[in-house]
């Protein structure tokens, strides 16, 4: 089953409508949640399967051909045309009270990012892009900066392991290489709309969770791509995106 136009719309303004009625209780409980430990080690909250599995039952009642994946619940229904949702992306921050977890969610069909949606509760800001319709922020237009030069550039690494590699190349080409402290959808909307000139992402198998949504929101503010595996769409884990100048002088160093 492939999504027409409208139900693309509809479907992404249901997932937005499911993060928005989570804000108010996810602030309630901001920096004040109990939490285990899943096998990776990584932090996980009642509050993460609460909205899932909402987000999961909204979406089966008013798109039952569509699928859904989820990163605490995992696959159900359609393969080919699903929602893939990270219910909250940055658990680790969430459970610390630091202000950069978002809810984060990606529609894919036949393997391609097709709608993104990118909501961060704490500033009660939502990030939205449509494939082939741009990149949004609160409904209005929104765009990388590509007016900055080498010597003025930040670039953010998702790359703990092989950081000092990053940061090594990246200052040689006049950039300034960052570890942040965050979530992926944070730091993605940051670099569409123009605060960051680029993001490295070069650890091999990083989840589909932290990338898909937030490297459409990106390609549609005018960020370009450069893969570094041999996989395509929502599959891609090794790459480069950013401005055309951070991108082609990278490309063309060698360096990563």
């Amino acid at each position: 089953m492939t999504l027409d136009d409208q139900q693309v719309i509809d479907s992404q303004a249901l997932v937005v409508d499911v993060f928005k009625g989570f804000r108010e209780e996810l602030l309630s409980v901001f920096g004040n949640s109990e939490h285990t430990s899943k096998s990776d080690g990584s932090p996980v909250t009642i509050y993460d399967v609460k909205v899932e599995e909402a987000l999961k039952a909204r979406l089966a009642e008013s798109f039952p051909n569509v699928g859904f994946q989820g990163e605490e619940t995992g696959a159900s229904g359609n393969a080919d045309t699903y929602w893939l949702v990270d219910p909250i992306d940055g658990t680790s921050s969430f459970v610390r009270g630091l202000p950069f977890s978002t809810n984060m969610g990606a529609l894919v069909q036949d393997g391609v990012v097709v709608a993104a949606v990118i909501y961060d509760f704490f500033h009660d800001v939502l990030y939205a892009a449509v494939k082939g319709k741009g990149a949004f922020k609160d409904g209005q237009p929104i765009h990388i900066n590509d007016t900055r030069q080498l010597g003025n550039l930040f670039v953010f690494s998702l790359n703990r392991v092989g950081f000092s590699h990053v940061q090594e190349a990246l200052t040689e080409l006049g950039m300034r290489a960052l570890l942040p402290v965050g979530a992926c959808g944070y730091e993605y909307a940051m670099l569409a709309e123009g605060k960051i000139d680029g993001i490295v992402v070069i650890r091999k198998g990083r989840g589909l969770y932290d990338n898909a949504p937030g490297v459409l929101l990106c390609e549609e503010a005018g960020a370009v791509l450069l893969p570094y595996d041999d996989q395509t769409g929502v599959y891609r884990s090794q790459f480069v995106i950013g401005t055309p100048l951070v991108v082609d002088t990278i490309e063309h160093s060698g360096l990563l």
